[in-house]
């Protein structure tokens, strides 16, 4: 999957395959500002599901809370 835009970030997914047929994914999230693009890595836990999609889309709708969340309260950063 490709980066997804959401209110001026870009969610940046990661999915691989797992030893038992599943799929664990998380995602990145980047914003560009006054002083270039601010990474956060690993924004999100890993996801585990039975499908990639299942999993890139559990780790996107947490990087939406946590994109929100910063939002809400621009002083709290991500650990």
């Amino acid at each position: 999957m490709d980066k997804m835009h959401y209110k001026g970030w870009e969610i940046v997914p990661t999915a691989l395959p797992t030893t038992d047929r599943r799929w664990t994914a998380s995602c990145d999230i980047a914003r560009a500002g006054a002083d270039g693009v601010e990474v956060f890595e690993g924004a999100t836990m890993q996801f585990m599901r039975d499908t990639e999609d299942e999993a890139i889309a559990a780790a996107c709708d947490e990087a939406i809370r946590q994109i929100d969340n910063i939002i809400a309260n621009p002083l709290v950063r991500l650990a």
